[in-house]
């Protein structure tokens, strides 16, 4: 019973989501069509390549490089803050943080400045947010937009670019101020597999040349999938079914409260215009996390480039605000239990900064 209890408690969000798409159908109806099973499965077949190249540990030795090639404390955090930034694009922010922050933590113990330890922490995960906002495969929320707006690439990368940009130069300032003390740490670089490195790569591009339609999705998920059979089946069990649950359950959770006119008639003004969807979606972010945000807003506008603005700069504030957010916590927790009061302060602050300055900024750009 404690294992069975256990596991609903490890992600509430999906427990949640569980309870409200259960109670949703009761009172309600459940229908295929409100399910996008393209989503699910673009999602699913991201989340086998990906834990594969992982796994060839090609990021995590790349980590280890930078590292060892820092003198100063500046440098290695903002080497593994940018890496982090970067390398989320094509990698999800959710993989550059489960395996950037622990090679950051594990080095950083030997550093006496705690702040500093944490500071580098917060702006990795940061990072790892605001980076992987600028493909359509970057998040779970990203690839939904992207698929149920049928947004074109060119009008897609107008948007996220000027995020990107505009982020990057945000944590290149932040971080400048960063004690720049010396550093000295002898890091032994990790083997890689280069020739499995090399397969997943290419299968993570069939994924993506899918997601952008240059051929069907489900024969990019077929190839995949029979990739990974042969050569690595156990990467089956990595990937995060938790997570493609909550999202079966929130299309089911939107699809029936579409069949309530009392909601709709409550929340369709504030997806009416630009500025309303993108401080509501952004709002809902902080609450419900961006990803569920992203599906009930997506539901009740056409204003796409808001939604989409709204849920990725909404990935920052609040802890909950993102599931990479809640990593990161989790993962502080455990190689620095003594600190977490200290990191939820500081996330918090420096969370609440970025997401003032980029509302202010993106508020006048729509």
């Amino acid at each position: 019973m404690s294992k069975f209890i256990d596991f609903f408690r490890k992600d509430l969000l999906f427990s949640i989501s569980l309870i409200l798409a259960i109670f949703s159908i009761i009172i309600g109806r459940f229908q295929t069509s409100d399910i996008d099973f393209s989503v699910i499965a673009s999602l699913f077949g991201l989340m086998l390549v990906i834990n594969g190249l992982e796994d060839s540990g090609v990021l995590g030795s790349l980590g280890e490089k930078l590292v060892q090639k820092s003198k100063t404390q500046r440098q290695l955090i903002q080497s593994m803050v940018f890496l982090s930034f970067f390398c989320s694009m094509v990698l999800t922010n959710d993989v550059a943080i489960l395996t950037l922050l622990p090679i950051y933590l594990k080095i950083s113990r030997a550093l006496k400045n705690h702040q500093t330890v944490i500071l580098g922490a917060v702006y990795l995960i940061i990072a790892a947010n605001l980076g992987s906002s600028f493909f359509p495969f970057g998040n779970p929320q990203n690839l939904f937009l992207y698929h149920f707006y049928a947004i074109s690439i060119s009008h897609f990368f107008l948007s996220t670019g000027s995020l990107m940009i505009a982020s990057f130069s945000l944590l290149v300032f932040a971080t400048h101020f960063i004690s720049d003390d010396s550093l000295q740490i002898d890091v032994q670089p990790r083997a890689i597999n280069r020739k499995k490195g090399s397969l997943f790569a290419i299968f993570l591009l069939v994924m993506i040349a899918g997601i952008f339609d240059i051929f069907s999705y489900q024969l990019a998920l077929l190839i995949s999938v029979v990739g990974v059979l042969l050569i690595q089946r156990k990467l089956f069990r990595k990937v995060d079914y938790r997570l493609l649950a909550t999202f079966f359950c929130f299309f089911v959770i939107v699809g029936n409260l579409q069949q309530s006119q009392f909601l709709l008639n409550f929340l369709r003004p504030l997806f009416e215009k630009e500025r309303p969807t993108f401080f509501t979606s952004l709002f809902l972010s902080q609450v419900i996390s961006n990803v569920p945000a992203a599906i009930l807003s997506a539901s009740f506008t056409k204003h796409w480039q808001a939604v989409l603005m709204g849920v990725n700069i909404g990935g920052l504030g609040t802890l909950i605000a993102s599931l990479a957010n809640l990593i990161g916590y989790r993962l502080v927790k455990l190689y620095l239990p003594n600190e977490q009061t200290l990191f939820f302060k500081t996330f918090t602050k420096i969370n609440l900064a970025l997401v003032t300055i980029l509302v202010l900024l993106f508020v006048w750009f729509i």
